[in-house]
């Protein structure tokens, strides 16, 4: 008798004729959207800063060349959309190369990494409100929780008018940093990148590692692949546009980064509109884009939790939508999940950047894992060479993990107990239900 037919799996999981079915409301454009948002986030407004001190000017080599090296990953994981029309994201191409146990870890892998890696940018919009506002120190794990509960419940409104949405708010994004760059030009001078390289060539390598970080997240608009327009065709195209729309955000704000006077360590809105007092307006325009990163990672969360809860991962009852679409339960369990989080990491002191490190070291394993997955499942010939340069990067940048790694193999090995778990009381669907 098949897992699927048990006596628990038949009570835990919802009758697939009562699901209903995924309105494909996205096109190319909000495909883009959902890429930029993606990956324009936290890293944007303070990854530079770093870069610059450990490689001078010649860090923005390292920009440039990540800049044209993630076209790979972005292409691999829109090959992946494309065949792969599943909101399990990354972990159906797992699934489909490795088989279903090392897909289904990879699935919990994700949820527990959204889980715990989302609230980091509830952080970061605290810290600059709080700024912003005058409020004390002492605010802000209760700001991030206000912050994280917006982006909870904004992700309650239909896909389309969140899409449009963010689509407004990215205007707003690139011309709040367009004017700043454009505010700061009288200050810029091009006698600043001299000289170039004053910590050496191997530095800017250095810079890379840091940098590469900041073009994580292109899997993660994969998770709305059942509600996009003719898949294989709009997520081809949408890379055509966010992969240099990214790279070129990254080059030009590093490089007026570069161009303009300031102080070491200096942020890079406060050093791009030091000259006009800097402050209020570089606060708001660095909320804004911590808000709209939030907003899609948050999307990405609910769509993986709603699929795990529909193939057997986590209990059913998450998995019942709304004749609407929404995933209300699951955006309620991830409001909740979020609090928790941030509470826990409040009382103890844990800092967001270990939790970054820890984050983004398991997407680098996963990114391993998927392009020997993608390898493994017949690839055409620009898939095999996208996988190959995905696991090839992803390798080597996870050398540069450090201890974060231990904690992510921890993770890792969280997800592979729980999956057996559920597999050992018959609550996972078999794989003619999951299709």
């Amino acid at each position: 008798m098949s897992l699927a037919r048990s006596a628990g799996a038949g009570r835990e999981r919802q009758p697939e004729e009562a699901r209903p079915a995924p309105a494909r409301e996205l096109g190319t454009r909000g495909l883009v959207i959902f890429y930029v948002t993606s990956l324009v986030g936290a890293g944007l407004l303070g990854v530079p800063t770093v870069t610059a001190a450990i490689a001078g000017p010649a860090s923005l080599i390292a920009w440039a060349v990540l800049a044209l090296a993630s076209y790979p990953m972005a292409r691999l994981f829109a090959e992946m959309s494309a065949r792969h029309v599943d909101a399990s994201g990354l972990s159906a191409l797992i699934r489909s190369g490795l088989g279903r146990p090392a897909g289904d870890t990879a699935h919990i892998l994700l949820v527990l990494v959204y889980m715990a890696g989302n609230p980091v940018m509830g952080i970061i919009s605290a810290r600059y409100f709080c700024h912003l506002t005058g409020l004390g120190e002492g605010w802000t794990m209760y700001v991030a929780a206000g912050f994280m509960t917006l982006s909870v419940a904004f992700n309650g409104l239909r896909l389309a008018l969140g899409a449009r949405i963010q689509q407004a708010a990215l205007v707003l994004l690139l011309l709040g940093l367009a004017c700043a760059v454009v505010l700061a030009a009288p200050e810029m001078s091009v006698s600043r990148l001299t000289p170039f390289a004053p910590h050496g060539w191997p530095a800017v390598g250095t810079s890379a590692v840091v940098a590469f970080f900041s073009f994580l997240g292109w899997e993660n608009v994969s998770a709305v692949a059942e509600e996009v327009r003719d898949p294989a065709r709009a997520f081809r195209r949408a890379i055509r546009y966010a992969v240099p729309a990214v790279g070129l955000v990254y080059v030009v704000v590093a490089g007026a980064y570069l161009l303009v006077p300031h102080p070491p360590g200096t942020m890079v809105l406060s050093a791009l509109l030091g000259a006009w007092g800097g402050g209020a307006a570089g606060d708001l325009v660095a909320l804004l884009i911590v808000v709209v990163a939030t907003n899609a990672w948050v999307l990405g969360a609910s769509r993986l939790t709603l699929a795990a809860a529909r193939k057997g991962l986590l209990p059913a009852a998450l998995g019942r939508v709304g004749r609407t679409g929404v995933p209300g339960r699951v955006l309620l369990a991830l409001g909740v999940g979020y609090v928790a989080v941030l509470t826990a990491v409040g009382r103890s002191g844990v800092e967001e950047d270990r939790m970054v490190a820890v984050t983004s070291a398991v997407f680098l394993i996963l990114y391993i894992v998927s392009a020997v997955a993608a390898l493994r499942e017949r690839p055409t010939p620009a898939m095999r060479v996208s996988a190959l340069a995905t696991g090839v990067l992803a390798a080597f940048f996870l050398l540069f993990t450090g201890t974060a790694l231990v904690l992510a193999l921890l993770l890792v090995l969280c997800a592979a107990l729980v999956t057996a778990r559920r597999r050992s009381r018959g609550r996972l669907v078999s794989n003619e239900e999951v299709t």
